[in-house]
């Protein structure tokens, strides 16, 4: 059996290819810990769980950035439309310096108020996509669907 330095040494290093692109190399290193199969899910669930640490932490990162960026285009849209209606107000259709050139374009940009409560069904689009709980369903009772298939996988849970 492995000490605890050559354990921690092993999973530590199969943490440090969870982020890596080649599964192929994650699925390796789990393949050559030769470990007793309690150990290796006692060092599996900890890898486990610094990976779901590591994604918590990227999601909270991910919506910090989605306002962050909000923010600034609506900073960008707000100087372009700013500045295009100066332009306009005064009957300027070009600026041109040593640093930067500012034209109006030919075509105008158009945006859409839209009350939904108001607007016809025909303006809507009509999204096809399949029942994927339906045909679940379906294919637990036994009914054979052509182009389903029911794939069943073991589901873990870690305490």
């Amino acid at each position: 059996m492995a000490t605890l330095y050559e354990l921690t040494g092993k999973y530590h290093q199969l943490l440090d290819l969870a982020e890596d692109t080649d599964p192929t190399l994650f699925s390796d290193t789990m393949d050559s810990i030769t470990d007793a199969i309690e150990d290796k899910a006692v060092g599996y669930a900890k890898v486990r769980k610094e990976i779901v640490g590591d994604i918590n932490k990227i999601d909270d990162e991910l919506k910090i950035l989605k306002i962050r960026k909000k923010s600034l285009v609506r900073s960008q849209e707000h100087l372009e439309t700013t500045l295009g209606n100066a332009m306009a107000e005064l009957g300027i259709d070009k600026i041109k310096t040593p640093l930067v050139t500012v034209k109006v374009a030919k075509t105008p940009k158009y945006d859409v108020n839209v009350n939904k409560d108001e607007l016809p069904a025909s303006y809507y689009r009509q999204k096809e996509e399949p029942d994927k709980p339906r045909i679940k369903e379906d294919l637990k009772n036994g009914k054979e669907i052509k182009g389903a298939t029911l794939i069943v996988t073991p589901s873990m849970r870690f305490s």
